[in-house]
């Protein structure tokens, strides 16, 4: 029975079928029917693949330059899609798209165009899924199918999808920002309308560094320091700080010291009276106070002399009200003071 080969494919002429009949058997393709060339078995074409695999490890040993760049660029490219599929999250927020939506369209933007069985497998969607959810993102306007088979699908460009959204987003942000600062106004008239305020005081224990800030606060002074202390405050505020109350005697600080040291028997509190303001009061209680430009203060309490540190706690605030609150403590109204009938 003569066989009949049409570009390499051998079909049967079976005598007795129509010509119908016999186009339509199915074209079977043997590599085995196909010529080999002269003085080639198929051992040696066996041998000359696995030569060929040889040759390419090979290629990998002497050139593992370019091996390795090759891994680099595999790596490179996971990277990236790693990246880009992590923000689905932030997808589903702004933008309302379901879990499996958002990971479907980040995968096509990294792909470019792909069929569903590719987008499964690299979004990690069940192929079930991918073209229910192919279909939802068409009827979004965020992805188009491309006519062929098997079927492909490529994405719109974000800028013109995600357009309207973004500038509904931006409209929304400005109102309400504009509903703010007209809340803001109504609380600015009637504030004084309103019940007890609330005040900020920091609280620094024993551990931070209470000496710094008192040096920060004097170093803040622009017009006026008012210390008040005991004559271990006095003793630990000068070691501390002697430099620095003369720089800003320097720069124009009136400066005004209180404390129990007599100048005339205390050769501490004589040498400064000749540079500063000073004044004797009875203070009977470990503090340091500390008032600049009547804006801010602090008020330390001392440790017990002989401690590690010269502090145990300390409060300080810039808010004037407190200042005032905390100054009617320390001076009568003829700016007397007032600390010998204190017993903090």
């Amino acid at each position: 029975m003569p066989n009949i080969q049409i570009s390499n494919f051998i079909v049967a002429n079976i005598e007795g079928w129509d010509p119908v009949t016999l186009c339509s058997v199915n074209c079977l393709k043997f590599s085995e029917d196909r010529p080999r060339p002269k003085g080639v078995s198929r051992k040696k074409r066996r041998e000359g693949t696995s030569t060929t695999n040889n040759d390419r490890q090979t290629t990998h040993r002497e050139r593992p330059d370019l091996y390795n760049r090759n891994n680099r660029s595999r790596f490179k490219n996971k990277k990236k899609y790693s990246d880009i599929i992590s923000i689905w999250p932030k997808i589903v927020e702004y933008i309302g798209l379901s879990k499996y939506e958002s990971k479907v369209y980040l995968s096509l933007i990294n792909l470019g165009t792909a069929e569903a069985r590719k987008l499964s497998i690299n979004c990690d969607v069940p192929r079930t899924k991918v073209y229910g959810t192919l279909k939802k993102l068409i009827d979004y306007g965020l992805v188009v199918e491309i006519p062929g088979t098997p079927k492909q699908f490529a994405p719109n460009n974000p800028g013109e999808s995600f357009k309207t959204i973004l500038n509904i987003t931006k409209e929304k942000a400005t109102d309400f920002d504009s509903i703010i600062k007209h809340l803001e106004t109504i609380h600015e008239k009637h504030k004084d309308d309103t019940g007890p305020k609330k005040k900020l005081v920091w609280f620094l224990d024993e551990n931070l560094d209470i000496k710094g800030k008192c040096n920060e606060l004097i170093r803040q002074s622009e017009e006026s320091l008012t210390i008040v202390t005991t004559e271990d405050g006095l003793e630990i505020l000068f070691n501390a700080a002697h430099r620095l109350l003369d720089d800003m005697l320097e720069n124009g600080v009136e400066i005004k010291l209180y404390s129990p040291l007599y100048p005339k028997v205390n050769p501490l509190a004589r040498e400064l009276s000749y540079i500063y303001q000073v004044k004797m009061v009875e203070v009977n209680t470990p503090i340091l106070f500390i008032n600049s430009d009547n804006k801010r203060f602090i008020l330390a309490k001392l440790a017990s002399k002989g401690s590690e540190k010269p502090f145990e706690s300390a409060i300080f605030a810039d808010d004037t009200d407190l200042l005032e609150l905390v100054c009617l403590l320390l001076v009568n109204g003829h700016k007397e003071m007032l600390l010998k009938a204190l017993n903090l």
